[in-house]
């Protein structure tokens, strides 16, 4: 049996992200450090400024991008501002297959361009295109050795019990398609379960993004400025703090992104108005939207709660704020899981107590192995409703992930009246025999880790 290749990931630097880390292979301090000089000026406009003025290198995955004909520059949107560079056919190339890739761009800044008292567009030469890669040969032989459920769970950094499965499989679904359809899901779950931090490493290994609730032009396309974007750019879209919509910023977009919203997640058209089609296109976005439950008024829900039926919970979650039915009926799986478990419980240690994953390189192959393998899959039966619609596309990735749930279990997943954890977990006492005993050191070392 081959030997499972396995990396640790120790954060030197406190401020880049596991995503960048794991891009990068940055598993020292001296590479990090490196790496997060490149970044930082792309997350802090003062800094942004700095680099500029030290005509300095800066490494960045945009946000969105445009591009001007009339001066054949691409303007990529970063958190700090935006940064142009002339647009030749290698990067026309890349941008166009950036749905498929997890790519960085390097920039040497040379020149910026005031746009207005407080604004500025930032130029430089395109010296870098970063694109992760892949070892497909040791993930396919890893792929007949291993469940690819479990594979999946160390490629995260979690050992692939039965609990630890149950926890994770409503982010995991959303990295998949099938039968030219998206799967979105609705993930809340009490604190501390490792949403935020299980969504940056999936950034690292697949076409991801995580960020809460974008603008409508944030997420689809400005036409005034020609701007793509984010499901524009990336297959997976996880949606952060979405247990805040109460919150009058949050509340306010998503009812601006609702209407495009509920079009793009139905058949992966992303359009801003209906009389126009500049900038429209098609690209299917699969959604997962996490948040706390902890955070919820859950003393509302006790009805539907009581009566199993999460997607109720979600209704009612929504309906004083949108119109729920639409958004709802192209949800998947729903699940407000309030369970006494934190995800340091579930982990995947070493014995020096470092939480191991596997090589970045193997888990991207692996994922995009089981993605295409997916899509091969047949239709289990013929729908008749939109929830014949979910099963099966759950149908298929379980199937390929090799997680053995019976067909009513599931039918009753997709309907709300039961959840993963509640499938996987009943009846298996053995589970988590070998990390219950996890020590209090463990505990210490990783509540300091931003486990989210």
């Amino acid at each position: 049996m081959s030997e499972l290749p396995f990396v640790t990931l120790r954060r030197y630097i406190r401020e880049l992200t596991d995503e960048e880390i794991i891009t990068f292979e940055a598993f020292d301090k001296e590479s990090q450090e490196a790496l997060y000089k490149k970044l930082l000026p792309c997350k802090d406009p003062l800094q942004l400024e700095h680099a500029y003025r030290n005509n300095a290198t800066v490494l960045f995955k945009p946000e969105s991008i445009r591009i001007s004909h009339k001066y054949n520059y691409l303007y990529f949107y970063t958190k700090a501002g935006q940064i142009g560079v002339q647009l030749d056919d290698e990067i026309l190339d890349t941008i166009v297959n950036l749905r498929s890739s997890n790519v960085y761009f390097e920039v040497q800044l040379n020149k910026k361009v005031p746009i207005s008292n407080t604004h500025a567009i930032y130029l430089g030469e395109l010296t870098g295109l970063y694109e992760a890669d892949y070892d497909f040969n040791l993930a396919k032989e890893l792929l007949k050795e291993h469940r690819p459920v479990d594979l999946l769970m160390y490629a995260i950094g979690f050992k692939p019990t039965s609990e630890a499965i149950a926890c994770k499989l409503a982010m995991l679904l959303p990295l998949f398609q099938f039968n030219n359809r998206a799967i979105h899901t609705v993930h809340l779950t009490s604190p501390r379960l490792g949403k935020s931090r299980t969504a940056q490493i999936l950034r690292g290994l697949a076409s991801a993004y995580v960020t809460p609730m974008p603008s409508p032009a944030k997420l689809i396309y400005d036409g005034a400025k020609g701007r793509y974007g984010l499901a524009y750019l990336y297959s997976t879209l996880y949606i952060d703090e979405f247990d805040k919509l109460q919150s009058t910023r949050l509340k306010d977009t998503f009812k601006d992104t609702y209407q495009v919203l509920l079009t793009g997640m139905s058949d992966g058209y992303w359009t801003r108005e209906v009389s126009s089609r500049a900038g429209d296109y098609h690209n299917l976005v699969g959604f997962c939207f996490m948040g706390n439950v902890e955070n919820m008024d859950l003393s509302q829900y006790n009805s539907a709660f009581e009566q199993k039926d999460t997607r109720q919970m979600l209704i009612d979650l929504l309906e004083d704020i949108v119109n729920p039915y639409p958004f709802v009926e192209r949800i998947s799986y729903v699940e407000f899981l309030n369970v006494d478990l934190q995800a340091y419980k579930l982990l995947n240690y070493n014995d020096n107590n470092e939480v191991m994953y596997l090589h970045p390189k193997v888990g991207r192959a692996i994922i995009k192995i089981l993605q295409d393998e997916v899509l091969q899959q047949s239709i289990k039966k013929q729908a008749e409703s939109e929830l014949d619609h979910h099963f099966n596309c759950l149908s298929a990735v379980l199937s390929v992930l090799q997680v053995n749930i019976e067909d009513t279990d599931l039918e009753e997943c997709i309907r709300g009246e039961n959840t993963f954890y509640n499938v996987l977990t009943t009846d298996n006492t053995d589970t988590n025999n070998d990390i219950e005993d996890a020590d209090e050191n463990k505990l210490n070392d990783f509540l300091n880790q931003q486990w989210v």
